[in-house]
């Protein structure tokens, strides 16, 4: 259920000091972008002079709650305030049953290396992450996308995609001495490309390139299926990358869900095979149950 901000009543709580710094903050024009996640904002504080600081506020069954990267933690510092201000601005949907970042489960090993990097000194960890995202597309994407520097695709750029990812399923099974492992090969191809894809600004555009991904993978997957002895779980995990890389954006994008389940109707009866994107109740979210049951109910 969706709830209101009164600011008023968030100001007071905050206090005069909070507030004049998130005005400050408001007419450098931090946070420069608000993210909706678990029900609440998100935004990242770049001040003149200061390391970069994360925040997130949002409404939980506990009340309003901010986490900031900042000395004063979980108390609503000036981050918070400035971050709900551009919420506010924006006219973000506030849930009533936010979940904040902290309570989000994260993986034991994850938990376990995040722990350890924080005993790093910043300037060693900085070195090790760019040693790595030099040879890695992937994560090179993603620490440029969190250092702002992405921006959305061009009209020539989203061209060049599209083009790199028809050219890849072509290319795996022409010719006369194309095997399975180029299927593979392709197939981990077009995932890393729309993962690199991801990590740029979502858009309606970057949402329809992904779902022609998902076109061009189902339309080699079969030879993997078929080959089921010696490819037994390479199709479905390339399938569930692409699958779950579509669902992320349509959270992020919102598309009209009535077009969205017709074009996923479209992609599911078009292949020959179970449709990577096969999945509706992935997209409950975004669809709504009623949706989500048509879909299933599809001849």
């Amino acid at each position: 259920m969706a709830v209101s901000i009164d600011i008023d009543v968030l100001r007071d709580a905050a206090g005069s000091a909070a507030c004049a710094g998130a005005d400050e903050l408001r007419s450098a024009g931090q946070p420069a972008e608000v993210v909706p996640v678990g029900g609440g904002a998100s935004g990242v504080i770049r001040a003149a002079g200061e390391p970069p600081i994360e925040v997130w506020v949002g409404v939980t069954p506990g009340g309003f709650t901010a986490e900031c990267d900042c000395a004063a933690g979980a108390g609503l510092c000036a981050h918070a305030v400035a971050l709900t201000l551009a919420a506010l601005d924006d006219g973000l949907a506030w849930s009533s049953a936010a979940t904040p970042p902290s309570a989000v489960a994260v993986d034991p090993k994850v938990a376990q290396l995040a722990e350890l990097a924080r005993r790093i000194p910043a300037r060693r960890l900085a070195m090790l992450a760019a040693e790595w995202a030099a040879t890695d597309r992937v994560l090179e994407g993603r620490l440029r996308a969190q250092a702002g520097q992405l921006a959305v695709l061009t009209a020539g750029e989203l061209a060049q995609v599209r083009r790199t990812i028809d050219n890849l399923a072509h290319e795996a099974t022409s010719g006369s001495g194309w095997d399975l492992h180029d299927v593979e090969k392709a197939g981990r191809a077009i995932v890393e490309e729309v993962e690199v894809l991801a990590q740029r600004p979502p858009t309606d555009e970057t949402l329809l390139l992904v779902e022609r991904a998902a076109r061009a993978w189902d339309g080699i997957s079969g030879y993997l299926y078929d080959a089921w002895e010696t490819y037994d779980e390479e199709p479905a995990e390339i399938g569930d990358a692409l699958r779950a890389a579509h669902v992320r954006l349509c959270e992020q994008v919102q598309p009209d869900p009535d077009d969205l389940a017709a074009r996923l109707a479209e992609i599911i009866a078009a292949c020959e095979i179970d449709s990577c994107l096969d999945e509706p109740w992935d997209y409950l979210a975004v669809l709504g149950r009623q949706r989500v049951k048509a879909l299933l109910r599809r001849p």
